[in-house]
């Protein structure tokens, strides 16, 4: 009987330790907060609400980028809000973003303390996340090799092969469409860095990704709660109120761990057996030299996973099914330029200027992480006459930008034509900032952007996208609601998409070897 108790003493006592750290931290943020805002003004923002807490009770619970957008109205394009002692940056405008993250991205290329990411082991092994150095550095370098815009065209002969699959499985079974396109982009990325090819449906791979994934999102926005701004919290017991935290996160590492492990594992075993695929992972696993360049390897292609190509072609079916008018006349382009006796390729992107117009107000009208990924200041800085401290978290909040009325005239409305000059051609806007800004820029965006267009591409040219009718004939509305996270895609709808010729079938099928 002495043991139970002597635990529970044991346990009160490092609560109360801990009650106590916190307390003081809570008073020295305070303090710190009042010494530094004497000298220098920081970015205008909501007033605080508390002397201790700040902007806590400011802090929205859902979707941000609309209410920092609000607030660029009523204060400015650069913000500042603090909870405790964490100041945070918004950027609402593509100048300033610009400004700092390129101009500057000396001192604004490094990741904010992200403590849940880094109970998941993301921060330690996930290129994207960890923070600016060193080993991020030889990452990077290692991305170059097979990621840079003169590289990543070897894939193509991958993305057209997964995107005939893709094609198939829009014509033999139409209402699984969110399955195919979530099944397309994890299909090129396992082939290309694993050659490992995935199972039309209920994959393991593909599942285990998406758990991954999907856990990532939900974690990596820096947040209102007590765990973010003091992450001395993860030494709590796991007994102690408030923290279902820690078995959020264990399993969310269990499934990061796999992600990176078990593939990869794949790969090492055929290569002892000499039956590997030509891949990345294996070209890369050739030359590997050492156990730090075996993490780096394993590193690299698991954060080549992103859930990003999933959200986008998300939203290009969710734009067809709403704005139809669009979609006619990127078919009346194809089947001027193109017809309908061969598939659409890659190399005939530079024909297709309202196509291209079309894939870029897809990640304009709804972008794929409306604040990107953060990033922070590692150094004093000051901009515009205001302060930024080391330390800051910087979001660019890409929806404000891309929703910017003086940039774009309704921007709510699906209008490839506003990516078109008077004769047709395409502008300059290429809308770039969508894969972020400097240093940071996500380096797939070469692969990411053509698997995208080929998909949009054939699937326009072969296929209507309706809503769907009841009935009684009549169309059921679809929502047009996104989830919350770092990664948005819309809610699950549903539309109709049937073949627009019978050539299209017949060409489909040859294709993939399954003609009659």
């Amino acid at each position: 009987m002495g043991a139970p108790f002597e635990l529970l003493d044991i346990d009160i006592i490092y609560a109360l330790a801990i009650g106590s750290f916190f307390l003081v931290s809570l008073i020295w943020a305070s303090l710190c907060w009042r010494w530094t805002s004497i000298n220098l003004p920081y970015p205008p923002g909501p007033p605080d609400k508390g002397l201790l807490s700040g902007n806590l009770r400011d802090i929205p619970v859902a979707q941000a980028w609309h209410t920092y957008m609000e607030w660029g109205k009523k204060y400015g394009d650069i913000l500042h809000y603090r909870v405790y002692d964490k100041h945070t940056i918004i950027l609402n405008s593509f100048e300033d973003n610009v400004e700092l993250l390129e101009k500057r991205s000396g001192i604004y290329s490094d990741r904010p303390y992200m403590p849940m990411l880094e109970l998941m082991g993301w921060v330690s092994y996930g290129t994207g996340l960890m923070p600016y150095g060193p080993k991020w550095r030889s990452h990077r370098r290692m991305y170059q090799q097979f990621l840079k815009a003169g590289t990543s065209s070897r894939f193509r002969p991958t993305q057209t092969r997964k995107t005939l699959d893709f094609l198939y499985g829009l014509l033999t079974t139409p209402d699984n469409f969110i399955n195919h396109y979530r099944t397309l982009a994890a299909a090129i990325i396992m082939s290309t860095m694993y050659g490992y090819d995935v199972a039309p449906k209920e994959d393991y791979f593909v599942g285990l990704a998406e758990r991954a994934i999907n856990r990532l999102s939900a974690s990596a926005p820096p947040d209102a709660s007590l765990f973010f701004t003091f992450p001395i919290l993860r030494y709590l017991p796991s007994w102690f109120p408030g923290t279902q935290f820690k078995q959020f996160a264990l399993e969310g590492k269990k499934w990061a761990h796999e992600m990176r492990d078990v593939p990869l594992g794949f790969v090492q075993k055929q290569m002892k057996e000499e039956t590997a695929p030509h891949c990345v992972s294996a070209d890369l696993l050739e030359t590997c030299q050492s156990k730090e360049e075996m993490d780096v390897i394993a590193g690299v292609v698991l954060t080549s996973y992103a859930d990003t190509t999933v959200s986008l072609l998300g939203t290009f079916f969710l734009a067809m099914a709403l704005f139809p008018d669009a979609q006619r006349r990127a078919k009346l382009e194809i089947d001027t330029v193109i017809g309908s006796e061969r598939l659409i390729v890659h190399d005939d992107r530079p024909s297709l200027p309202y196509v291209e117009a079309l894939y870029r107000e897809a990640m304009r009208w709804r972008p794929v992480t409306p604040l990107s990924i953060f990033h922070a200041c590692s150094s004093d800085d000051v901009y515009k006459g205001f302060y930024i401290p080391k330390g800051a978290t910087v979001m660019s909040n890409i929806w404000a930008i891309a929703h910017d009325s003086k940039r774009y005239p309704d921007p709510d409305i699906f209008d490839p034509g506003r990516f078109l000059d008077e004769n047709g051609e395409l502008n300059n806007d290429d809308v770039g900032y969508a894969f972020g800004f400097g240093r940071r820029i996500c380096p797939g965006r070469y692969m990411a952007s053509a698997t995208v267009w080929l998909a949009i591409a054939t699937t326009l040219q072969n296929f209507d996208i309706q809503k769907t009718r009841n009935s009684k004939g009549d169309e059921i509305p679809i929502s047009g609601e996104y989830c919350d996270g770092l990664i948005s895609h819309p809610l699950p709808f549903e539309c109709s998409i049937t073949p627009r010729f019978m050539e299209a079938r017949n060409m489909i099928l040859e294709a993939v070897g399954k003609l009659p």
